[in-house]
């Protein structure tokens, strides 16, 4: 059976953010959501959250953006930062090219951020990485193992990417990046037991979905779990205030449309009559 999540990113990122999640998953086809513990509108987020027990939540681990949530971890992860975390991924990158990866201290950030989720009254469906952190070498090993501490069976392993750059060229780089990390964190998932989606689109796509992208992209129904990954947003002065921060990749999202996209009944109803069936990270993998 041709099963689909359909996951947003970045809840708790704004209060316009986890807004058009919720949305999205009450009028369109969002099933499954990523919070960010250490987002500037968790709070906000998990209110929403209690409201909406449909909605499938879980951690979107991240190592960049924001403050830590682990109390003293700051000058381990990221020395340079004055308390804060680097704005990608790449001292990280650095870290682990010198040998110098600080395990411990991720470890102590990633059990710190899912146990800031559970202890808010949320079950995590899933665990992945905001800017794909998770699939870095090194990294793998460790949100699995806080995964299964948690009892968390799911992780986004993006190991068959079901999407390619038609129309969006420029993306091609890191798609070849991330097809090759996720082969290698497929491996290191497969030896601890959790469960991943069959395939993952949306990654050249996500920022600018539209009806059509969305039809294009799940144009053939197919066997097993596809995951597709979005980031629905309202324009709000707070993700204003993030951008000004440096947080560049607001600047290249079409929000607006893409929130549009996947929270539209046509589409809904367009994927189910295609073969889709909608689901969360907590219900795909039970049949």
């Amino acid at each position: 059976m041709p099963r689909l999540i359909v996951n947003a990113d970045d809840f708790g990122l704004t209060e316009g953010t986890n807004r058009a999640i919720v949305d999205a998953h009450r009028t369109g086809i969002v099933t499954s959501t990523s919070l960010l513990a250490n987002g500037v509108a968790f709070e906000h987020a998990v209110a929403l959250a209690r409201g909406v027990p449909s909605l499938g939540v879980g951690v979107h681990l991240t190592l960049t953006e924001g403050l830590p949530v682990a109390p003293g971890v700051a000058a381990d992860l990221f020395p340079a930062g004055q308390g804060r975390l680097p704005l990608s991924n790449q001292p990280y990158v650095r870290a682990l090219a010198a040998g110098r990866l600080p395990r411990a201290a991720i470890r102590r950030e990633f059990e710190a951020q899912v146990g800031k989720v559970v202890a808010a009254g949320i079950q995590p469906t899933h665990i992945d990485g905001h800017k794909y952190i998770h699939l870095l070498p090194g990294i793998t090993t460790i949100a699995a193992e806080v995964a299964r501490q948690y009892a968390i069976l799911a992780l986004r392993v993006p190991h068959r990417l079901g999407d390619w750059p038609l129309s969006r060229a420029g993306r091609l780089p890191g798609l070849l990046v991330i097809a090759l990390m996720g082969t290698l964190a497929y491996r290191v998932v497969q030896k601890v037991g959790l469960h991943v989606p069959d395939r993952m689109v949306g990654f050249v796509d996500t920022g600018h979905l539209t009806p059509g992208a969305i039809r294009r992209l799940l144009r053939t129904p197919r066997p097993g779990v596809t995951e597709v990954l979005c980031h629905p947003a309202y324009r709000s002065a707070q993700l204003d205030a993030l951008l000004a921060q440096g947080y560049r990749w607001i600047a290249g999202y079409d929000f607006d449309g893409e929130t549009t996209a996947v929270g539209d009944p046509a589409v809904r109803r367009s994927l189910e009559a295609a073969g889709w069936s909608l689901y969360s990270f907590s219900t795909a993998f039970d049949r």
